[in-house]
């Protein structure tokens, strides 16, 4: 790591972050995920944001070499701590929805306490003040409560989980079945999949994107990419990768796909058990996926397949 310009010394420590992080999360993964495994996951991810994206001029420096030029210094980047006008504070940094130039906002990486929709309008203060530059559209923050718990606000990507034990166990119709996948000689129809579906909802190229080539290859390399089948006709792929994510360990979804003439028969939400049976992984990791709000079909088929909504981002208009 490079030596750093950023005020290190007016940071907060590791610990007081994930206590805030821990004590926000979901009542259900307080209940499933044991405390250490919790903190550990916690620790890695937000650890990330304070000790990289808050205090790394070579990160800063090459994340504001690939942002839209808009005359500010490489030091512009860095994850900044700033007091709420609610109480407490957050850590908070300039971002690009998708890397698109045209999507500019405000991520709030951490916070010493769990934020709530009362600090919408300091969020939405610090966005103006602090970000003016980058002409942020939203503030973009987690939150563990339902789609709607924060007034004037919409979703982004929402966190559906369920342990692999659970799902193991569920019943699944005999004529559907995984297989896993040891090259992609599949991909030109796999892409066909989304392209057709893009045609008929513009909308869902917003949602869901076509995995790279290659990086399905290395998964299928580490057995982590499956043919999903039909009476033993190919009907679509699933792939999960190795995951933490907010206090959760386990395998997060890369893509769960169905062919569209096997679409509507009740199918797609076995998916998961299936993938669940596949994972190289014990009964006591889970399997994670992060689903677009928007994106109601696979949103609804991860509830219908045991996973349950654990929270989510929210986007506040500034």
């Amino acid at each position: 790591m490079a030596p750093s310009d950023a005020p290190a010394e007016s940071l907060p420590p590791l610990r007081v972050l994930v206590d805030a992080a821990d004590a926000g999360l979901h009542p259900w993964v307080h209940d499933h995920v044991p405390e250490d495994i919790r903190r550990a996951s916690l620790e890695e991810e937000i650890g990330f944001w304070l000790n990289t994206a808050a205090q790394d001029v070579g990160y800063a420096e090459g994340y504001a070499s690939v942002a839209p030029q808009i005359g500010q210094p490489s030091e512009a980047y860095f994850d900044r701590w700033v007091p709420l006008g609610s109480g407490g504070h957050v850590l908070v940094g300039p971002r690009y929805l998708g890397r698109d130039p045209n999507l500019p906002f405000v991520g709030v990486s951490a916070s010493d306490r769990p934020l709530l929709p009362s600090d919408r309008s300091s969020l939405i203060t610090i966005a103006r003040e602090r970000f003016a530059p980058f002409k942020p559209g939203f503030v973009l923050v987690w939150s563990a409560g339902p789609i709607g718990s924060w007034p004037e606000t919409g979703s982004e990507m929402r966190q559906v989980v369920g342990s692999l034990e659970d799902l193991r166990r569920r019943v699944t119709p005999p004529q559907l079945s995984m297989k896993p996948r040891v090259d992609t000689a599949f991909y030109d129809r796999y892409r066909q999949i989304h392209d057709t579906h893009v045609s008929k909802d513009p909308g869902h190229a917003r949602h869901a994107r076509c995995e790279d080539e290659a990086d399905l290859k290395e998964l299928a390399e580490q057995g982590l990419l499956f043919d999903v089948l039909v009476d033993d006709a190919w009907a679509g792929i699933a792939a999960a990768e190795p995951d933490d994510r907010r206090g959760v360990r386990g395998a997060t979804v890369v893509e769960l796909v169905l062919d569209h003439p096997f679409r509507g028969r009740g199918l797609g939400r076995h998916l998961s058990a299936l993938l669940a049976r596949q994972l190289p992984l014990s009964d006591k990791a889970f399997l994670m996926g992060t689903i677009h709000a928007d994106n109601v079909a696979a949103y609804r088929s991860a509830l219908g397949s045991g996973r349950l909504d654990v929270g989510g981002e929210v986007r506040i208009p500034v």
